[in-house]
């Protein structure tokens, strides 16, 4: 299941069903990034053992384990640390807002 929000973001990112359908398949590489979210990814190492489209390795999906759903996509990008977007993709506050 997607959220609305994963839709648009697939849709500007051109991640096909079956590429996000892959990647929850095959993630080897499973975080938490807070608020009972996990980002799952293929490891690159993974997806060139699978043989897949070099994407596969490339795209992280931060599902929701409250609701069981996919909450965004994102490009992976490589050598760099979590970016504020992952580590708060499921934050009920937006920016400015204090808790």
């Amino acid at each position: 299941m997607l959220s609305r929000h994963a839709q648009t973001r697939c849709q500007q990112r051109g991640v096909t069903r079956r590429l996000l359908s892959d990647v929850l398949d095959h993630a080897d590489i499973d975080r938490p990034v807070g608020n009972n979210c996990r980002q799952l990814r293929v490891s690159r190492k993974r997806a060139r053992e699978l043989n897949h489209d070099d994407r596969l390795g490339r795209l992280a999906v931060i599902w929701s384990d409250d609701n069981g759903q996919v909450v965004t996509v994102m490009p992976v990008h490589r050598n760099k640390a979590a970016t504020g977007a992952e580590r708060t993709c499921c934050s009920p506050f937006t920016k400015g807002d204090t808790p």
